[in-house]
């Protein structure tokens, strides 16, 4: 299996030379983004709608006016939304047979990118041993190699994205798989057995200080727990009567669910 990694989420060279058909991705933004999603399907959210930005996440809450509104900008809830981005705060909630609209600055990009893959999950911490038992089972069904894609950082890379990426190949590693890493996959294991702790690990990033700044320091610990959670997020295309919702005609409408296979 080969096993590629993108610093960030400005890949298109990437696309280019590979394309993504043949690959499964893990979407990785631990800060906040996938751990959110995690955490809110975990508490029993039936879906996620993600939003490319503010614009449609209000067009798309027009529409299904009973999902919940969440997501961030500079780390704080837009206005007008239900919530912000915290995974702490989700936590604490439950949302049983609700459903979520989402739309933050780096990770829900991301996604949108991954669109023509094999298939793409969510990962971060929180579930990265129940997610990463999926996606080996969807590389060999499907005989697809494995990409990892770090959000980054508003096209920036960031370290904890890139240090979830080395645990990822790491843990494919103890299961014994043959593995053909790259060199980018070769540099995110190095950088993953160096560290001494998840949260050191994380406190590194340009993600990690941006959260601070934003008074949101107690998110950071919750991003830094492991395998709290089996629940296995991907990324599906909604299905909708386009005639009934004429402002989304021409739009196709992305969902991440929890996977059972």
């Amino acid at each position: 299996m080969r096993i590629e990694v993108a610093f960030n989420n400005n890949f298109s060279s990437i696309q280019k030379e590979f394309g993504l058909t043949d690959y499964v991705c893990a979407v990785i933004d631990v800060i906040r983004a996938t751990t959110t999603i995690a955490t809110v399907l975990a508490k029993g959210a039936q879906e996620i709608i993600i939003a490319k930005n503010k614009t449609e996440a209000f067009l798309l809450k027009k529409i299904y006016k009973h999902h919940i509104l969440c997501g961030e900008e500079g780390g704080h809830p837009p206005k007008g939304f239900d919530y912000g981005n915290s995974p702490l705060e989700f936590s604490k909630m439950t949302f049983d047979g609700l459903s979520i609209i989402l739309k933050t600055t780096n990770g829900t990009k991301s996604f949108f990118k991954t669109t023509q893959a094999a298939a793409s999950f969510s990962l971060s911490l929180v579930n990265l041993g129940y997610v990463m038992d999926k996606i080996i089972k969807m590389c060999q069904d499907t005989r697809s190699d494995l990409i990892f894609i770090s959000s980054g950082e508003k096209g920036r890379t960031s370290y904890d994205d890139f240090y979830i990426a080395g645990l990822g190949i790491k843990y494919l590693l103890k299961k014994g798989l043959e593995l053909d890493l790259s060199d980018n996959a070769k540099i995110a294991i190095s950088a993953c057995l160096g560290e001494q702790s998840h949260y050191e690990a994380l406190r590194k990033s340009i993600s990690a200080n941006s959260l601070i700044k934003a008074g949101l320091s107690s998110d950071l610990a919750f991003c830094t727990r492991e395998d709290i959670y089996d629940i296995a997020p991907i990324l599906k295309k909604k299905q909708y009567m386009k005639e009934t919702h004429a402002d989304l005609a021409k739009r196709s409408i992305y969902v991440l669910k929890a996977y059972f296979d």
